[in-house]
């Protein structure tokens, strides 16, 4: 009796645990999905190529108003493609396979935690990947980061599952690894075999166990082939060389070995990176450290190390290339939070509250001179900072490390909460450039061509998706002189920096028709007097 009511307790445990990690994925990766608008360019810019192969059909090619782009490989524009049948064109469809992948990611960490360790652990771990700031950020963004994300933690989580198990059950984890490799392939390129490729042989390197690579059963890499490769063949036959040459040599050789994409950094760039996409989990990584490694261990290393110094080497950097260590950092971490309270896990959790004690103080008092406008009472930041502090404080000083996880998801849980619904609409006006697609409605056609002057490529890109694609832009005052000859109007939007310029332009008068944000629309025509010059 007492046998079976353990049983019945464990099963409900199981529920409980499902369905915490359900609802805290939900309200960080789904909810208010697309409260704003697409940020940056990169968002924008995958958004408007997969309503162009949605509207047209065409799923091999990828086209940005009406021309091929080359940049990534098709998973993302296929998944936003799924996201607008369900969801309509917009932000919460291009945002969808994104925030599925970090699901996934979730899942697939509680369950092969479960299965390495315990169930505590497994949870554990899931719990720390999905607090962490940067994860959960990805999660809401649409780019090919996370897609590549889940799929090497997939194929991290099956080869773990396979070294650890015997006769049948080995050959079909191997078999899912190297599924998702494909499905890495078909995220980001070759760079899906390149990150496990080196990792698995420097941990076998290590080890002195080179040739256990036989055992991984080399043969199911038709899985691989069987996936990624129909697209591959059918976009160069389409293509031909143009795909080969732009996808292959400038966006992923020529941009790891040269400043061809304009995204030069320090060498040490990805430390400050990897302390703020594992926040506030950072600190558990030294504690960590101090333990013995077991073969788990040291695979999770190297997935977190290798990826780490690779990227360090590129010329070209983002913070998004190191996304994938991750989940393997949740992973290590997760066995720290198992221990009892450590001096350094103390000292930890004391780093942790000094670093939300500094972020309140520098948003709080000294957001002007730092130039980054939160749109929140800095004040409001600074207490809720301080209050966070304090618990942690607590937390590190009297309670058990597994407290602290439950600490940070819902104070995680609630920053979305409270963001999307009070914060992130601030942001779409002043980052955005969609409330300016609701307000051209009544000041163009729908088909007139809108002018950009000098814009930033986050907003050409922005505007390009909300009026799909009739837009053009002007990059110098001779330009818009010259656009404006025989009598030729324009409606033209620049930010209000840059407007002050056209007072200085001869030849072109203006008119300013409305001011959204941080831009301005105008008319601009050829002037009929020179201007004077004003005094300095």
């Amino acid at each position: 009796m007492l046998d079976l009511q353990r049983k019945a307790l464990q099963r409900h445990l199981d529920l409980l645990i499902l369905v915490l990690l359900a609802a805290s994925s939900y309200v960080l990766f789904f909810h208010g999905l697309g409260n704003i608008g697409f940020l940056g360019p990169d968002e924008p810019r995958y958004a408007a190529i997969a309503a162009e192969m949605y509207r047209s059909g065409d799923y091999i090619t990828p086209r940005l108003n009406g021309s091929p782009w080359f940049e990534k490989p098709v998973l993302l524009y296929w998944g936003s493609a799924i996201g607008y049948a369900i969801f309509g064109i917009g932000e919460f469809g291009a945002r969808f396979p994104s925030a599925v992948a970090a699901t996934l990611c979730i899942f697939c960490v509680y369950f092969s935690g479960r299965r390495l360790w315990d169930r505590t652990t497994g949870m554990l771990a899931a719990l720390v990947l999905a607090s962490s700031i940067g994860f959960f950020a990805f999660g809401r963004a649409a780019s090919t980061d996370m897609l590549l994300t889940a799929s090497l933690t997939i194929a991290l989580c099956s080869f773990l599952a396979a070294t650890n198990a015997q006769g049948p059950d080995r050959r079909k984890w191997f078999f899912l690894f190297y599924a998702a490799l494909g499905f890495g392939a078909l995220a980001k390129g070759p760079i899906a075999f390149v990150l496990p490729g080196a990792s698995l042989f420097l941990f076998l390197f290590f080890r002195r166990r080179l040739s256990d690579w036989k055992t991984f059963h080399p043969g199911l890499c038709w899985v691989t082939v069987a996936i990624a490769a129909p697209w591959y063949i059918a976009c160069a036959w389409v293509n031909g060389a143009v795909f080969l040459n732009e996808f292959f040599l400038n966006h992923n050789f020529r941009r790891f070995t040269t400043n061809l994409y304009q995204h030069p950094h320090v060498f040490y760039f990805y430390l400050p990176v990897l302390l703020m996409l594992t926040l506030p989990w950072t600190f558990l990584i030294v504690s960590a450290l101090r333990r013995r490694f077991d073969k788990n261990d040291a695979l999770l290393a190297w997935w977190i190390v290798l990826p780490m110094v690779f990227f360090s080497l590129s010329v070209s950097k983002l913070p998004g290339y190191i996304l994938p260590v991750v989940p393997p950092f949740a992973m290590l971490c997760a066995k720290e939070l198992r221990r009892e309270r450590s001096r350094l896990f103390k000292i930890g959790a004391l780093i942790e509250a000094g670093t939300m004690l500094f972020i309140g103080v520098a948003f709080g008092f000294f957001g002007e001179m730092i130039k980054i406008d939160p749109h929140v009472n800095g004040m409001l930041i600074t207490a809720v900072t301080v209050v966070i502090a304090a618990f942690l404080v607590v937390i590190g000083l009297w309670m058990k490390p597994q407290v602290l996880a439950f600490f940070n998801l819902f104070t995680m849980v609630l920053l979305v909460l409270f963001s999307v619904s009070l914060v992130v609409p601030r942001f779409d006006l002043t980052d955005t450039m969609r409330p300016w697609s609701k307000e051209l409605r009544d000041l163009v056609p729908d088909q007139q061509i809108v002018y950009m002057y000098k814009p930033d490529r986050g907003d050409e890109y922005g505007l390009s998706f909300y009026r799909q694609g009739k837009i053009a832009t002007i990059v110098s005052a001779e330009q818009l002189v010259e656009l404006t000859e025989n009598d030729r109007e324009l409606f033209c939007i620049t930010d209000n920096v840059t407007l002050e310029e056209l007072a200085h332009i001869d030849k072109v008068d203006v008119k300013v028709m409305l001011a959204l944000g941080d831009q301005t629309a105008f008319l601009a025509w050829r002037s009929k007097l020179l201007k004077t010059p004003t005094a300095p």
